[in-house]
């Protein structure tokens, strides 16, 4: 089985082998009333059936690729013919345009234009720096950055700038980029600048090089033994790195040796990441009731809270801080996933759509279309995308990821085909539209296309255990090149142990091979940790091969009333039957 999908709705949701609880990049506003923009927005069209491929995107008024405009205001911020234009300012607009969606290697060409009016401009450093990252280009990004940190002026305020601009580029691009080489060499060339080795020490972090980390938090602390923000990097460094009583005793020291809100406000989060729930929450009570005048606190312990699975616990703390206007975009948020939680879909859309904040848009929207397609109201669903994306433009890149998403979850895969072709306009190289625009191949039944797109991504992704497992079923399902299909699960069991949806993969291209002895146990511990109707038919479909007929069609009697989408299962009746 391959459990790759990104999806609305999570797992169970769509036909065939390919779901997740995985969310796109979404960075988008909430509508304000989903009653009277979305419903008019687009249920006829649905009712009506979405065209078929691009044409349902044109007919619903999705905003143009960008692609010609912005290559017009490059094209006229490079035209040097007009006297009265302001060069700099004409190449920062087209750098801008392009840079908010998405096409970075044409905001490349004009914040370099840009710099070329203004060397020392650290806003045109600091873009070209962040975009070259993007490209590939380390060296040179590198190149970029040196000269906006040894400019005249405050060298913070450039990492400052550079930091904002690596956070605003699609995180999935970036994360296949060389950033962290780039920071570790500037952290090497500017040992002096804070701003630098704070960075360094975060990107390592993220990247999960837990000694340079480390390196570089003890670089900081060198120049201030006080800095809160260099204390936790490392104490949260050290507990990644296994040595948890290490890093709780490393924050321990210095509050002992001081008072600070934030250093405590960490060291409840490493008790809660050191899976000590209960020392985190009565950590951050205690803190709540020495500091009431901070309502970030309370915040604070209804998101532990949430995340240990106490909705409940946190709703009240949440609906007080709310009443008292506090942060009401990031509360509304908060309780608009207890709300999802507990499955009350209309009251997560309320609590959702009243978010206001761009930081907190991703979340909004997502939950959103979530909340709609699990009530099968997929025509709000699909209006409530379109009112994102033609509000806001410059996101409409991740609408075309969260709309292809949903058609996925409706059952219409030629549409979310096209959604997601039209996202791989703006960035040609992500993994995610790629894997799930194979997906969608397979579920139009175009096998060989979707055969080779995978085939192309594991080119670039040679040990990924989510690819060799997709690409490995697929094959396996067909019956072709069962050795090479065995190959790639064995590899991604290997590079994943215990996932069900590979031990069921590898189950399944035993049968296929011949080897339905080997195979039935396999399955029989997919079936065991991830119930699902397309395991359960694996599985009735082996042991009826191997003449367990009673047991066969006990399981499948079991699971035609455990299951909503019981086709396959219908399907191996269907064969067992006589």
């Amino acid at each position: 089985m391959s459990a790759n999908r990104d999806c609305c709705k999570g797992q169970g949701l769509n036909s065939g082998y390919y779901r997740s609880v995985n969310t796109p990049r979404l960075v988008a506003s909430a509508p304000a009333n989903p009653s009277s923009l979305w419903l008019a927005g687009c249920a006829s069209l649905w009712l009506a059936g979405c065209a078929s491929g691009q044409q349902w995107l044109n007919e619903a008024g999705w905003p143009p690729f960008p692609q010609s405009e912005a290559r017009a205001l490059l094209a006229a911020a490079s035209d040097r013919s007009n006297d009265d234009a302001q060069p700099a300012a004409a190449a920062r607009e087209a750098a801008e345009f392009a840079y908010h969606r998405d096409l970075y290697a044409i905001s490349l060409q004009a914040a370099e234009l840009w710099l070329e009016h203004g060397p020392d401009d650290p806003e045109a450093l600091a873009l070209v720096a962040a975009l070259r990252v993007a490209a590939g280009q380390a060296g040179r990004s590198i190149d970029a950055a040196r000269r906006g940190l040894s400019r005249p002026g405050p060298a913070e305020r450039f990492v400052e700038l550079f930091a904002e601009r690596l956070s605003g580029i699609n995180p999935e691009l970036l994360a296949a980029r060389p950033l962290g080489p780039v920071t570790a060499q500037l952290a090497q060339e500017f040992p002096g600048s804070p701003g630098v080795l704070l960075l360094a020490a975060r990107v390592a972090l993220g990247a999960g090089q837990h000694d340079q980390a480390l390196r570089h938090a003890g670089a900081l602390l060198k120049q201030n033994p006080g800095d809160d923000a260099a204390h936790a990097l490392a104490a949260t460094a050290l507990l990644r790195a296994g040595e948890p009583d290490m890093a709780l005793a490393r924050l321990t020291e210095q509050l002992a040796l001081r008072d600070s809100v934030p250093l405590e406000q960490n060291y409840a989060m490493l008790l809660l990441e050191n899976r000590q729930p209960r020392e985190a929450i009565s950590w951050m009570r205690d803190l709540r009731g020495r500091r009431p005048d901070l309502p970030e606190l309370a915040l604070q312990e209804a998101r532990m809270l949430r995340l240990l699975g106490a909705g409940h616990l946190a709703e009240p703390i949440l609906l007080e801080l709310f009443t008292r206007g506090y942060e009401a975009d990031q509360v509304r948020e908060e309780l608009g996933s207890i709300a999802a939680d507990r499955e009350e879909w209309l009251e997560a859309v309320e609590w959702y759509a009243g978010i206001r904040s761009e930081a907190l848009a991703p979340a909004a929207a997502q939950g959103i279309v979530r909340a709609f397609v699990e009530l099968e109201e997929f025509g709000e669903a699909l209006a409530a995308v379109l009112e994102l994306a033609r509000r806001h433009p410059r996101h409409t890149y991740e609408s075309l990821s969260l709309a292809g998403n949903m058609m996925q979850a409706a059952a219409r895969p030629q549409d979310a085909l096209a959604a997601y072709e039209e996202g791989l306009r703006y960035v040609p190289d992500s993994r995610q539209l790629r894997m799930a625009r194979a997906h969608a191949l397979v579920d139009l039944k175009q096998y060989r296309k979707a055969i080779r797109a995978m085939e192309d991504l594991l080119e670039d992704y040679p040990r990924d255990s989510e690819l060799l497992n997709a690409l490995g079923y697929t094959l396996a399902d067909r019956g072709i090149r069962l050795e090479e299909a065995h190959e790639h699960i064995r590899l991604a069991l290997e590079l994943a142990p215990g996932s069900p949806a590979i031990v069921d993969s590898m189950g399944w291209v035993l049968y296929r091979l011949g080897r339905a002895e080997e195979a039935a146990p396999l399955l029989e511990q997919a079936l065991a940790t991830l119930p699902h109707p397309e395991v359960a038919a694996h599985l009735c479909e082996v042991l009826f091969e191997l003449g367990q007929t009673r047991r066969a069609r006990e399981l499948l009697r079991e699971s035609l009333r455990q299951f909503e989408d019981t086709a396959l299962l219908e399907a191996v009746q269907e064969r067992y039957s006589q």
